[in-house]
């Protein structure tokens, strides 16, 4: 039996796990007998709730979290993150029937040629299913050890545009993607919250904007004289800040997962899509000769100027809306001179008459 005496406590506890779930907590007990009784009792009813748990697919699992995910900025990520899961695993097996060694497997066939980085998101989504499953008291059999399916990234500093790669970034950009680009690149925005910017979230007589964040919090966060200028000067065609201009007339379609796409009429302008952002930003970089530089290294990139303008990462950590101190840690290394100088400055120092004297008769 699980039960033992903290150090202080009149009290015998309990801690168990029972298919993936710890349960513990104290037996109110002074006698180990009874405690013992006590926590017998709690792993039967452990037992009794996960066996009375209604079973569910993989399938109607990543349709529970679609219902949360949806709402999310990074839903279009998400989306495509379920699609390959099921894909993977096969949506028809029930979530208790999935094994650590069929996630494994499934981990490692997704491995081909994509990073490491990539992968451990795709863990992290499959963990957000399954989580979301047990809260809602399905059966989701064994908790699987998300942490020991995760690969190991290489830390390294985030990929910052230089001067001259902004240079030639700018001056390949269609001029319908030059403002969008630039807004992302002067406020530090992931870009889906960029492309969802709508007019009704800019108050430009108070510089400030609200934006749903990673995570689904709706903050609300200062806008510079630039970036006001950029808002206010683009085309109210809709409720959305950012519009992008129809480069081929394109009749509407229903893609391949089932969704209607509404028809383009070349010249128009239509909301800002990821999908139309994706194909003009990397024809400038391949226009520009800049290689190995994402979108979302803008981000990266204003992140670092800030610290090294600034020296603060907590100010880096509030514009960039981290939530944690950890994560804006990535752009420590632009205090490298910071630290350089305190090393010089500490080897500096006076040698006491004595203790030099010693060294010149050495």
């Amino acid at each position: 039996m699980s039960v033992y005496k903290p150090k202080g406590s009149p009290y015998y506890h309990f801690d168990f796990v029972w298919k993936g779930r710890r349960h513990y907590g104290s037996t109110g007990m002074e006698s180990k007998r009874q405690a013992e009784a006590y926590e017998a009792v709690q792993r039967n009813k452990a037992i009794m709730q996960l066996q009375t748990r209604p079973p569910i697919t993989l399938d109607e699992a990543c349709g529970v979290y679609a219902e949360h995910g949806e709402h999310l900025s990074s839903w279009s990520t998400i989306e495509y993150m379920l699609a390959d899961l099921l894909a993977g695993l096969g949506g028809k097996r029930l979530l208790s029937e999935i094994t650590q060694r069929d996630l494994q497997q499934h981990v490692a066939r997704r491995r081909d040629g994509r990073s490491n980085a990539t992968v451990n998101r795709e863990i992290d989504n499959m963990r957000a299913v399954w989580r979301r499953c047990e809260k809602a008291r399905f059966d989701v059999g064994e908790m699987p050890d998300w942490k020991a399916l995760r690969l190991k990234v290489t830390e390294k500093p985030p990929r910052e545009l230089s001067v001259d790669e902004e240079t030639a970034l700018f001056d390949e950009l269609r001029e319908d993607m030059l403002d969008v680009v630039d807004f992302a690149l002067k406020a530090g925005w992931r870009r889906e919250e960029v492309i969802a910017l709508r007019w009704s979230d800019v108050d430009l007589t108070t510089m400030q904007a609200q934006t749903r964040i990673k995570g689904g919090d709706i903050v609300r966060r200062p806008l510079t004289a630039a970036l006001v200028a950029i808002i206010a000067r683009q085309p109210k065609v809709g409720p959305r800040v950012f519009t992008y201009v129809a480069q081929r007339t394109r009749p509407g379609f229903i893609d391949k997962k089932g969704r209607a796409q509404p028809a383009r009429i070349k010249g128009q302008r239509y909301p800002m899509s990821a999908t139309a952002l994706r194909g003009a930003f990397a024809a400038a970089k391949l226009a520009g000769g800049i290689e190995a530089f994402r979108f979302h290294d803008l981000r990266h990139t204003r992140g670092t100027r800030i610290v090294r303008a600034t020296g603060s990462l907590a100010a880096a950590k509030e514009a960039l809306k981290h939530r944690t101190l950890k994560t804006t840690l990535r752009y420590a290394h632009v205090l490298d001179d910071d630290v350089r100088n305190a090393l010089e400055a500490s080897e500096s120092r006076t040698i006491p008459e004595a203790d030099a004297a010693k060294v010149r008769k050495a």
